[in-house]
């Protein structure tokens, strides 16, 4: 509740039209500070120009544009927590359809979103307009005399309060298959000791007819389970009691758990964990969204679209299937995308469970009628 000396009637009667400054007030420190958790919120977002955010820096579009309130509900959906009032996608404006041309790439590019999310090629990369934090170890806190040291991105590595950091900027998303469902480690949720514990990760596979290919980044981290009980622990850490100012873990644990109404057996483990989060913002222009050569090997070679189509004097399939993202050009603009450069099978099909690349192999549910046969045993 606010404090009693607000005025609240001077509040309601000074309301007025949102910003991208009064939701980013909030949601681009979400996670622990400004781009931590988030791949795809932060200050930046509040004069982005046009390559770092295309709706929000080439259209000038404030938050609520996209997700705006009705009935004082506010549509959205955090990898980290369920919805609660309602979803909005990229298919909410732009449809199932989105690319509005009639020749033959905006074809093929339609039917790519049967099965691959929008942000997959119009976010190649995430966290370009600022670094974001991908690496957080709870268990190296509690050190004041450890000396933080500013890396390439000018983060710091260390807090004596939170622990070791590490960061990444302009990074290549995780690709997976998400048919609109999360599994999520809860409070009071058994994990098991072995392995990385994912607290929330994305439902879907290539099996699956809902699921589409989409970009996440993965924040990784250590924290503290209960060695008896097996879940989580939520640690006090400011105030009375609080870790902050005893450096006392186990203080902080009784605290907290007694505050999340659960028991705390006296013991911890440090275990290894990873969020994924879906990447939905610093959307790129079309000029700078994957390329067709960038995904698929296949096409790199002397035959491009010409495995299954006639040549055509109208249409350059060299040029066609070169159009995309421009790495170089990013990275002389100052961007950490060096290794990116020249990649191809960038989402990486045998990770998602095809045999290689879909243009020699067939999609999921069927196979393209490819000339010649020994481009399908490859």
């Amino acid at each position: 509740m606010p404090q009693e000396d607000v005025n609240l009637l001077k509040v309601a009667q000074n309301a007025g039209h949102t910003s991208r400054q009064t939701c980013g007030s909030c949601h681009f420190s979400g996670g622990g500070g400004d781009a931590v958790k988030h791949a795809d919120l932060s200050k930046s977002l509040n004069w982005p120009d046009r390559r770092c955010d295309v709706h929000m820096g080439g259209y000038d579009f404030r938050c609520s544009e996209c997700h705006e309130t009705r009935n004082h509900r506010i549509p959205g959906r955090s990898s980290s927590v369920a919805v609660v009032e309602g979803i909005k996608q990229c298919e909410t404006c732009h449809t199932e359809s989105p690319h509005y041309g009639d020749d033959l790439l905006d074809h093929h590019l339609n039917k790519h979103c049967q099965t691959i999310g929008c942000n997959t090629c119009h976010s190649p990369v995430y966290s370009k307009c600022t670094p974001t934090k991908v690496f957080w170890d709870w268990s190296k806190a509690g050190d004041k005399n450890r000396k933080p040291k500013t890396g390439q991105y000018g983060e710091r590595d260390y807090d004596w309060k939170k622990g070791e950091f590490k960061w990444k900027e302009a990074a290549k998303p995780t690709y997976g298959w998400h048919n609109g469902y999360w599994k999520r480690i809860l409070v009071g949720d058994e994990v098991d000791f072995e392995g990385v514990k994912h607290i929330t990760e994305p439902v879907g596979s290539i099996k699956d007819p809902l699921a589409k290919i989409y970009p996440f980044k993965i924040m990784g981290a250590v924290q503290a389970v209960d060695a008896e009980y097996r879940y989580l622990l939520i640690p006090h850490l400011f105030g009375k009691d609080g870790y902050w100012k005893t450096l006392d873990w186990q203080k902080a644990f009784t605290t907290g758990m007694k505050a999340a109404g659960l028991p705390y057996s006296g013991r911890h483990r440090w275990v290894r964990t990873d969020m994924h989060w879906a990447i939905k913002h610093e959307v790129m222009p079309k000029e700078h969204a994957l390329s067709c050569v960038q995904c698929h090997e296949s096409l790199t070679g002397e035959r491009t679209c010409n495995r299954c189509h006639q040549p055509s004097k109208e249409v350059d399939f060299r040029d066609l299937v070169q159009r995309g993202a421009d790495f170089e050009s990013m990275y002389d603009r100052g961007r950490d995308v060096k290794a990116l450069i020249g990649q191809t099978d960038y989402i990486g099909f045998r990770e998602l469970g095809y045999k290689g690349d879909p243009v020699v192999y067939g999609g999921r549910f069927k196979k393209l009628p490819l000339g010649r046969k020994e481009d399908s045993n490859r």
